[in-house]
């Protein structure tokens, strides 16, 4: 309790601070706090698996004071992240070795925790945003996350129906805390790398995301395109007996430069709705010593088409992520990772089914990767208030693992309605069932499998 009040001292130390800046600042608050309620059936997808159930909440608020005209201050606050009744433990670290920390991915929040501050003001005939904002967010958000913060100097230009921009984000360098599951720090891709890291053992600490982009908007649709320079420093002085393996490759220091291309669009036309995004990236590993050089090229692709006809809507979803050929070590050919702010299906690759009951099957986290998806799906808005969707998705996997029995994941068939309470105030329910695929037998090929189900609830207040 007492954290919590510091906490909000220290929002009302900000407006405070704002009043006296301006006679008149004009204070928006906007939030949200969502209860998502769960029964997951069988997790490890064996047979006699296990079960989990929990209900879990999140409050996020932002406050943007508009100190004068041209000049913004905006900050931002997660609290209770957390399962109800989950005790706020302090998390602990392997001191012995740094790369096996035992960071614990679904951890609660302690307390009131600021991740943005940022002023927003008018100069040089464009708008400069600068201090700790959103980052990995771009087009169609197949492939950004909603939560992340990094800090950044970012300036855009709109000259008509034409936005430029320019941007230099300072990624979080966890530097070899960041290194989970067989993946890059970065994995190029949104949502990977670890945020709020310490342990900076690199050559120069450097992480940095340099962007140039264009979008083009119209009555009823925008495109757009960005190019992307990343820079990652930060691994350039790991010592041998802490090396980091690719493909069983042992990187040892290294440094990579990675470039990566990114067009979308997005366009209303009669009762259709497309939108599209392709990410290519190609670049560079750089081992130090007389270590081979890993190749960096894959790509990821989005495309997602809906006709709407009065109460009634239909589309299908489709998703390509290139993996990782496993015969190829001097080669890292996996596209950029889908983000957790999208949310495809109620259990594959969802960002809240993921962090409270963890990886389907040991393997599935809300990052989706090397990826083949369709995704079929309907829609019927019964009135202005109740929404009720269906949907199936066959998933499988683009490279199969060195040694797997298969690469198809499997397919999942998820129904769930959508009832607003209020304008504000939604309540979700739904049913999702998982039906395996013989991916996740792994290199046993006698390995027993079993299907896995989802009972779901959620109340989301949003304002």
């Amino acid at each position: 309790m007492k954290k919590l009040l510091i906490g909000f001292l220290a929002v009302g130390l900000i407006m405070s601070f704002a009043m006296t800046a301006s006679a008149q600042p004009n204070i928006k608050a906007s939030g949200q706090l969502y209860m998502y309620g769960s029964y997951t059936d069988n997790m490890s997808l064996i047979e006699n698996g296990d079960s989990r159930a929990n209900v879990a909440n999140r409050l996020r608020m932002q406050f943007e004071i508009q100190i004068q005209e041209g000049l913004k201050l905006t900050t931002r606050f997660d609290a209770l992240e957390r399962a109800w009744g989950q005790t706020g433990a302090v998390l602990t670290q392997n001191t012995t070795n740094p790369l096996t920390a035992n960071f614990i991915y679904t951890r609660p929040e302690q307390n009131i925790s600021f991740e943005r501050a940022y002023v927003t003001f008018n100069a040089l005939y464009g708008v400069f945003d600068i201090g700790y904002q959103q980052s990995r967010i771009w087009g169609t958000c197949t492939f950004c996350d909603d939560y992340d913060t990094d800090a950044a100097i970012k300036y855009r230009y709109m000259m008509g129906p034409w936005t430029f921009g320019l941007e230099w984000e300072k990624r979080a360098d966890a530097s070899q805390t960041s290194f989970t599951n067989g993946l890059y720090p970065a994995q190029q891709g949104e949502g990977s790398a670890t945020q709020g890291g310490t342990n900076l053992g690199g050559t120069d600490n450097d992480h940095d995301i340099y962007h140039i982009y264009a979008i083009y908007r119209w009555a009823t649709g925008q495109a757009g395109l960005r190019y992307e320079l990343d820079n990652d420093a930060s691994a350039g002085t790991i010592a041998a007996n802490q090396a980091l393996t690719l493909n069983g490759v042992v990187l040892g220091p290294y440094t990579s430069q990675f470039m990566e291309l990114a067009p979308y669009v997005q366009w209303k036309f009669g009762g259709f709705d497309i939108e599209s995004e392709l990410r290519y990236i190609w670049g560079k590993i750089d081992r130090d010593g007389a270590a081979t050089d890993i190749d960096r090229a894959g790509y990821s692709f989005y495309l997602n088409g809906k006709y709407t006809a009065g109460a009634f809507y239909g589309g299908l979803e489709f998703a390509y992520i290139t993996g990782d050929d496993p015969n190829t070590t001097d080669k890292w050919e996996a596209g950029v990772a889908g983000g957790q702010a999208w949310d495809p299906l109620l259990m594959f690759g969802n960002y809240w089914f993921t962090k409270y009951h963890g990886a389907m099957g040991g393997q599935i986290g809300p990052n989706e990767s090397n990826l083949m998806m369709f995704k079929p799906y309907v829609g019927w808005k019964v009135n202005p208030q109740l929404e009720v969707v269906m949907q199936y998705a066959w998933l499988k996997a683009q490279e199969k693992p060195a040694g797997f029995v298969d690469d198809m994941y499997g397919s999942e068939f998820d129904i769930y309605a959508n009832y607003k309470i209020y304008n504000n105030l939604t309540y979700t329910v739904g049913f999702g069932y998982f039906s395996t695929g013989d991916y996740f037998k792994g290199t046993n090929a006698n390995a027993s499998l079993d299907d896995n189900f989802l009972i779901m609830n959620a109340l989301n207040l949003a304002f």
